[in-house]
């Protein structure tokens, strides 16, 4: 089948389902037919169900065990494309071909661009690259859990407040003045891929700017910080959006994505809480589910955690103490009271609550995440 036709009661959710048998292809639908907001399809609507062009070919980049040796990198050609405009669909064309690739779809203040550079497909064929970058097997396999909630590796949003967002988390400049997250996801690259980070960025002008922290920053342009509107508008530009495209597509790239993703930990999970009496969540809740399912809220509402996480535990009926040194079964007891409050908690509750759970639960039906207490494994001390 190379098309459908929208029917009554359909989503793009629907749609994968019924068609590919798993919900998280909508993305592919929607960028397969140029769709920006997914609830915005129509009744009798032909939607292509098979690629129209095809991107070139990615070839992972050679890669080195312990020492670890950033991966060789051939520099990019977006220099050397042309864009090009037709109706709402945004195309380039490398100087050297005449085939126009899709690059995203204009919408509101600049462009959406849901990618097609599957994190799933990618950890699949890259272990090696992850591995050097000390990743374990469990972090990488919790992640992916995680991941088929969000976005593709190449996406990009220019359209909204943020200017311009990127990556699987869509790591963004921050609003007006503010430091964004996109900062330091450039600022690893730059640290742990060097020879990948000049020619997709540094070659463009791109730097970081002083006092970037692992979380949040400034980039410069030029040596210029953009910390003001003005600044920062000029991101949305579609040379831009191309530019961030194609390192999405870089496997020495992506594979920082992935790390940083994974740092996102960090933050929250073993963080020793006074009001859990000096334990980490990651002391309480400790397996491949529950890390899957934290990490989940963390990028979606990551200040409701904490909250949702007291409370289940109150719920319950157990302490902190308590479930630090309980079963697998009291784990569980506090998760699916975890789950039930994260649903509705606060004036705006996680987006998809349910739907998102769903998609970490088939994960742990198919045995590929553990619900046994300790199971979730980190390397981060290898990597400090």
């Amino acid at each position: 089948m190379n098309t459908y036709t929208v029917k009554p009661g359909d989503s793009l959710t629907k749609i994968a389902i019924k068609i590919f048998g798993n919900a998280n292809k909508w993305r592919e639908i929607a960028d397969l037919n140029g769709i920006a907001d997914p609830s915005k399809i129509k009744v009798g609507q032909v939607l292509n169900l098979m690629p129209k062009v095809t991107t070139p070919a990615v070839t992972p980049a050679p890669v080195t065990t312990a020492p670890v040796t950033p991966a060789p990198v051939v520099k990019p050609v977006a220099a050397d494309a042309e864009i090009t405009i037709s109706g709402k669909s945004v195309f380039y064309r490398f100087s050297n071909t005449t085939e126009k690739i899709f690059l995203g779809t204009l919408f509101k203040k600049g462009i959406s661009r849901i990618g097609s550079f599957n994190t799933e497909h990618f950890i699949k064929d890259n272990a090696a690259l992850l591995a050097s970058l000390k990743l374990s097997s469990s972090e990488i396999t919790t992640l992916l859990a995680t991941s088929q909630n969000e976005g593709n590796l190449d996406s990009i949003n220019t359209w909204d407040n943020s200017y311009l967002s990127w990556g699987m988390f869509q790591w963004t400049m921050g609003q007006l003045t503010d430091a964004g997250e996109l900062a330091a996801l450039l600022k690893l690259i730059s640290d742990k891929q060097p020879l990948a980070f000049k020619p997709y960025f540094g070659d463009f002008g791109i730097d970081i700017a002083a006092g970037a922290g692992d979380v949040t920053g400034f980039i410069t342009l030029n040596n210029v910080v953009q910390n003001t509107d003005t600044r920062k508008t000029a991101f949305r530009n579609n040379n831009w959006a191309l530019r961030f495209a194609l390192a999405g597509k870089e496997p020495a790239i992506c594979a920082v994505q992935v790390l940083h993703a994974i740092n996102r930990f960090n933050r929250f999970y073993f963080v020793p809480d006074a009001d859990f009496g000096g334990l980490s969540i990651n002391n309480m809740l400790s397996s491949e589910y529950a890390a899957s399912l934290l990490l989940d809220q963390h990028v979606n509402r990551p200040g409701h955690v904490k909250i949702v996480v007291a409370a289940a535990l109150s719920q319950a009926g157990i302490t902190a103490q308590q479930l630090a040194i309980g079963s697998d079964a009291d784990e569980m007891r506090v998760i699916n009271k975890y789950l039930s409050i994260r649903r509705t908690f606060g004036k705006s509750p996680m987006t998809n609550s349910d739907t998102r759970a769903k998609v970490v639960k088939n994960f742990l039906d198919s045995g590929l995440i553990s619900s046994a207490k300790n199971s979730f494994i980190s390397n981060r001390n290898l990597r400090s």
